[in-house]
């Protein structure tokens, strides 16, 4: 059939239209999550592996990388982190957060591009949004962590998989054949590499595209051997460029890999409902203990999931981007439950980059209605979502070992001790007083109740500190006070923030003298 030029020019037309409109929408989804994470940017305090962030960052150029190499982790994410300092941005919760917060934008307009090339408007809209306000998203674009620049290349090469999947035949031609994806190609390869050299954490997204790629697109390609040689090609250049930095890590590290997992809480209900709910479900929890905390939005949690559903029926004659994003979701994280059953691995900042096929999923489930009903629904959609994120600039997202510092401070003299339950909060303490003071006298601190009890019958007191200073295992609060008070009487306990809860004890306790002066210390002294 042969058409005429004024449809060949009104179709020119709307194909210029239709671009222009996914420019604007892509652009305003962009902005709306850059305010989201640049609003109260540098407001919360830092955590324990934000200092180290600092920490690291602020060596000198080869102590970077060493340093880096030597803690599991390639340098590049610190190594730009070390250049925002030598430019002369500091290195404040703001300026350290910041490329972590642009990525997170990004990371919304790259939601909203694969929704879009699927071929729904309404629901990359949607997608982009739910990825733009998502608390847990916000919070960890507002941390200066390296996981959602992480997540953008990951997405970068999700999109390409995508394309691949949308024209599984056109990936059976030579790369040297104009007719050949080499943009989808291109952005899986250039976008898993450099999700590799981001993070250690992106061998996983290698291993599921993989899998995705022998379930979703090699069945509906024709010509398989030769996508298998493209694919082939594409996975050894990957490798060979990734493999570098990987075994300096290796040479450097002196313990076996897994043992770098040993701090991780072993797998519960709780802790699972908790990332779920998160990270799929769009309810705020604090950053270090990743409790889930209250909201008048519960239901939110309902209806993403109701969505989500709707949207795999929706796709459900896409059959090969469909499966892609099933696999992209649910791979990673039933596979660290599995895992998890064996040695604990299951933490949301593994998981982080699997909400992004969920919330695509989930943007689609808009296309289940009625064309007029869509633009209203995306209004309320985003007034909810709004709504639902603002408690989070406000919540105490993670402990503060700052007001703890200053608590401490103007309490603690010469000789007085810290108690900690957590073997790393003298770290942070450290951290928050040289911020104020970079002369500050170091506190003597310990973990162990004995130790605790000699100092206060050498007539010193004792402060005893619980509080998470990192994501490890928690010790029992209640087991913990029960060891303070075998000590003595102690003085109204303080609370510095909601997670940290500070109790003074005086020398010259019955108790103290009870624990201090015998050898074979009861079992609460041990």
């Amino acid at each position: 059939m042969i058409r005429s030029p004024s449809a060949t020019a009104s179709s020119a037309i709307a194909h210029h239209a239709t671009m222009v409109s996914a420019r604007l929408a892509g652009i305003g989804i962009f902005i709306a999550g850059l305010i989201a994470r640049l609003y109260h940017l540098g407001t919360k305090p830092f955590w324990l592996d934000e200092i180290f962030t600092v920490q690291r960052s602020s060596l000198a150029l080869p102590g970077v990388i060493a340093n880096s190499l030597r803690h599991h982790h390639i340098p590049s994410f610190f190594l730009l982190e070390h250049a925002m300092i030598a430019l002369g941005a500091g290195a404040g919760p703001a300026a350290l957060r910041t490329i972590p917060a642009v990525a997170g934008a990004v990371n919304a307009v790259l939601v909203f591009a694969i929704a879009w090339k699927i071929g729904g408007r309404a629901a990359a809209v949607l997608a982009g949004l739910l990825m733009a306000f998502a608390p847990l998203q916000v919070g960890f674009s507002q941390e200066a962590r390296s996981y959602t620049l992480m997540m953008t290349f990951i997405l970068i090469g999700l999109d390409g998989l995508i394309g691949l999947a949308l024209a599984p035949d056109a990936g059976g031609l030579r790369l040297r054949d104009r007719r050949a994806p080499r943009a989808a190609w291109a952005a899986y390869g250039l976008g898993t590499l450099a999700a590799l050299w981001a993070l250690g954490d992106a061998i996983p997204w290698l291993i599921t595209a993989n899998v995705a790629m022998a379930a979703a697109i090699l069945p509906r390609v024709t010509a398989r051997r030769r996508f298998l040689a493209n694919w082939s090609l594409i996975q050894f250049a990957i490798i060979i460029a990734a493999a570098p930095g990987y075994i300096a890590m290796l040479q450097a590290v002196h313990d076996h890999v897994m043992r770098s997992f040993n701090w991780i809480p072993p797998l519960s209900a709780r802790a699972g409902w908790a990332d779920i709910a998160s990270l799929y479900g769009l309810r705020d929890a604090t950053m270090v203990t990743m409790r889930l905390l209250p909201t008048a939005y519960a239901a939110l949690s309902a209806l993403a999931f109701a969505f989500a559903a709707l949207g795999v029926w929706h796709l459900r004659r896409q059959a090969a981007p469909l499966v892609v994003l099933i696999i992209a979701f649910l791979g990673l994280p039933l596979t660290l439950a599995l895992i998890s059953l064996i040695h604990p691995v299951l933490l949301p900042r593994y998981l982080l980059w699997s909400a992004a096929p969920f919330f695509i999923l989930a943007g689609f489930g808009i296309e289940a209605l009625a064309g007029r009903a869509q633009k209203p629904a995306l209004v309320l959609a985003t007034l909810l979502l709004l709504l639902n994120l603002t408690p989070y600039y406000h919540a105490e997202t993670k402990p503060r070992w700052d007001k703890a510092a200053v608590l401490l401070e103007s309490r603690m003299t010469a000789g007085d001790m810290l108690l900690v339950s957590d073997g790393a909060a003298p770290a942070m303490l450290a951290f928050e007083r040289k911020s104020s003071d970079p002369n500050a006298t170091p506190w003597q601190t310990t973990t162990h109740v004995k130790r605790a009890a000699k100092s206060l019958a050498a007539g010193h007191r004792v402060f005893a500190v619980y509080g998470p200073a990192g994501q490890g295992r928690e010790p029992d609060q209640t087991i913990f006070f029960a060891k303070v008070a075998a000590l003595g009487g102690t003085a109204a306990p303080i609370g510095a923030g909601k997670e940290i809860t500070i109790e003074q004890i005086d020398p010259g306790s019955l108790g103290v003298v009870a624990c201090s002066d015998s050898e074979a210390a009861t079992a609460l002294c041990q």
